[in-house]
């Protein structure tokens, strides 16, 4: 008798990108083949140096995917919800995580051997295309993390609310509403900064008139100055 799948974890299976082209029935041994973890937020799941011989699907919650450098900071590289794989590129390639991460909420996760989805693989190699493309466009969102960390803070911090712009910007009578999208801590950390540091780079461009703070949501008042300093390039 094929073991019953919760209907949380198929859904969050049949959401996942790397696999959209599957079968049901492919999606269902894939979720039947994982392991269900439970973990309280701060929770570490992977460490970054490990071998990556699995890797997870988040169910419920919100995983970070981050770095730690030298000097104890750390640097949030891209965060995971209900429907997304995290330490797929490391697993899949049979080498060591490049980064660790860590439950940024209470989650659930569905862990996953390589293995299973290399079987999967070879009973429905249409399913190839989909993951190429997910894990290209990993490799691309990782690209601009490397190009936002050669600004300054305040150019990585213009560089992100200008694309929260184009995505969130809500036209107002002030300017473009935009909301941070997480608390000023997590936006910090996302920019490889402290929260002191960031405090002083919307000042700064406060005072250069470029926006407006709102407690969790700006107002941008200039969106060229945002974009230009952005790019690093200035007129």
């Amino acid at each position: 008798m094929d073991p019953v799948v919760p209907s949380d974890l198929l859904s969050a299976f049949r959401a996942c990108r790397l696999w959209r082209n599957a079968s049901d029935d492919a999606v269902a041994r894939l979720a039947a083949a994982s392991t269900l973890l439970e973990a309280p937020r701060g929770t570490l799941l992977a460490s970054e140096g490990e071998p990556a011989e699995r890797f997870g699907v988040v169910v419920t919650g919100r995983v970070r995917v981050f770095h730690s450098a030298a000097d104890g900071r750390s640097m949030t590289l891209e965060t995971m919800e209900s429907g997304q794989a995290f330490a797929a590129v490391a697993a899949l390639s049979g080498g060591r995580n490049p980064a660790s991460v860590d439950a940024a909420t209470p989650v659930t996760v569905g862990w996953i051997p390589r293995d299973a989805l290399f079987e999967v693989l070879v009973k429905e190699p249409g399913v190839a295309r989909a993951l190429i493309a997910d894990l290209a466009e990993r490799v691309m969102n990782l690209t601009n993390v490397v190009q936002t960390l050669a600004l300054d803070v305040p150019g990585r911090l213009a560089r992100y609310l200008f694309q929260r712009s184009l995505a969130a910007g809500e036209a107002t009578a002030e300017g473009l509403l935009v909301p941070l999208g997480m608390t000023k801590s997590e936006l910090a950390s996302s920019l490889g900064t402290v929260p002191e540091t960031l405090s002083r780079a919307l000042g700064k461009l406060r005072d250069d008139g470029v926006l407006i703070v709102r407690g969790s949501d700006v107002v941008v008042t200039d969106v060229g100055a945002l974009a230009r300093l952005g790019s690093g390039y200035e007129e």
